[in-house]
């Protein structure tokens, strides 16, 4: 085991995408295996913070205090079985995607640098989790150990009806509550729903239950390709009204896995790498369908040509891909969104304040009339962004006056609870969204959940400061 004590070693464990500032730790532990990481845990008292990537946009990987553990080491991928791989929690959402080529990770999360064990802490999805879905929904099998050392192997169709039972002997059983999760998509605090599986209370935990050291992954076949486009509107309207028409039409025809939106501020700071976007656009939507079979592409794009005529949508602005170039030109378009952005906070020095909520279906154009009303009203600088086939849009305040900004959040935030919605859709709390989780749950459900985090963490002691 490495062990960093030096101001200087530490100093890089002390940041992430967040820009949150302030973190402090008296050494990092790099352990080699988990029975090297389980011995060193039973031994200590100190408060542990799980390092990741540092991709992470919640602070969840900054300390507060005592020792931080990095996984660094933990970087094996292994073909277990057709359609199923065996990983550590350093390797990254890249790495994993180039390794069999027949097969795909379908959770697609902007940052490609991201730790699985990262996306496990906080249940990351991506573009395509319209028709794939969450993290969750591929996590077969980990390897867990508790602040205390103790391990157990977590299965997919463990129930939390029977104890969870540790290599020691020792069982945990999950506490009465009456607390569940929202219904929509959501990636705030413990996951709970009657008859769960055990290994859904720690996918999305914030790193605050227990330490993944080795994690078994459900893999689909890889399309043969994505049939693609960026669709380009005069008006924000037109762009809204056209998603419950996606959403209503024949599936054995339009059945896109991604649905991404750009407002007229995103487009705008796209265009420095873009040059083509056309000059009247407000707005902006890119679609992408898998496409099983070769024979398949031709038909799928005219059904979608089909459905856009159909819908009266202006196809001459619009761009459709008509090769892999294209297909990654668009995923660019994107992911650079999020980029640009964070080089603007980076250079302004501002910490990140951008929402990751999402709503019900049945509330998603109030949603979007809200939003746009509120802020033409706060008269701030943002982009709005992301994922619309999930009612799921990042907003970001890019204000100098950043009380101001807070308060147009928090009016936001009301709004989105009171439909019944989550304060974060798939970037996790950790310790900058606590105050916004504790409104969305609150105090019985933070009680509910308090019972959990002290069956597996009485002392508090891991991922100190984050969710709770």
């Amino acid at each position: 085991m490495i062990r960093k004590t030096q101001a200087e070693s530490i100093a890089p464990y002390l940041r992430d995408a967040s820009n949150f500032t302030g973190g402090n730790a008296e050494e990092v532990v790099i352990p080699e295996t988990s029975d090297e990481l389980a011995n060193f845990l039973k031994n200590e008292t100190r408060p542990v913070t799980v390092a990741g990537a540092g991709t992470g946009l919640t602070a969840s990987r900054i300390p507060a205090g005592g020792v931080i553990v990095s996984l660094e080491r933990f970087n094996r991928i292994i073909e277990e079985a057709e359609g199923r791989v065996r990983v550590g929690p350093a390797v990254t959402v890249k790495e994993l995607q180039g390794f069999l080529p027949g097969w795909l990770y379908p959770p697609n999360p902007t940052e490609t640098l991201a730790s699985l064990g990262g996306t496990l802490a906080t249940n990351a999805s991506g573009s395509r989790s319209y028709k794939y879905g969450v993290t969750r929904d591929y996590v077969e099998e980990v390897e867990l150990l508790l602040v205390d050392g103790r391990k157990t192997l977590l299965k997919r169709g463990l129930k939390i009806t029977e104890p969870l039972t540790f290599e020691d002997g020792s069982k945990i059983i999950f506490p009465d509550i009456a607390y569940q999760s929202p219904e929509c998509k959501n990636a705030a605090g413990y996951f709970v729903h009657p008859g769960m599986d055990w290994l859904d209370l720690f996918i999305g935990s914030d790193g605050t239950l227990g330490i993944f050291t080795d994690i078994a992954l459900r893999l689909i076949p890889r399309p043969h390709d994505f049939v693609s486009g960026i669709l380009f509107f005069e008006e924000e309207d037109s762009c809204w009204e056209l998603i419950p028409q996606i959403k209503s039409a024949d599936r054995k025809r339009i059945d896109p896995c991604s649905l991404e939106y750009f407002d007229h501020n995103a487009l705008k700071r796209l265009k420095s790498k873009h040059k083509n976007i056309p000059n009247r656009s407000r707005a902006a939507l890119f679609f992408e369908q898998a496409v099983p079979e070769m024979k398949d592409y031709d038909l799928i794009l005219e059904d979608w040509y089909e459905f856009l005529s159909a819908e009266n949508i202006t196809l001459d602005d619009s761009w459709f891909a008509q090769g892999p170039k294209d297909v990654q030109m668009f995923h660019d378009f994107r992911h650079d969104v999020p980029v640009i952005i964070n080089e603007e906070n980076s250079r302004a020095g501002r910490v990140k304040l951008g929402t990751d909520m999402a709503v019900p279906d049945k509330y998603f154009m109030a949603m979007m009339q809200f939003y746009r009303e509120t802020l033409v009203a706060s008269n701030l600088d943002y982009v709005m962004f992301g994922h619309l086939g999930d009612n799921h849009l990042h907003i970001n305040l890019l204000a100098e006056d950043r009380d101001r900004a807070q308060k147009v959040y928090d009016q936001m935030v009301e709004q989105v609870l009171e439909w019944g919605g989550t304060v974060s859709a798939e970037h996790g709390i950790g310790k900058l969204k606590k105050k916004y989780f504790a409104k969305m749950v609150g105090s019985s459900g933070l009680k509910d959940l308090n019972k959990i985090k002290y069956c597996f963490d009485p002392e508090n002691r891991l991922g100190t400061g984050n969710l709770l």
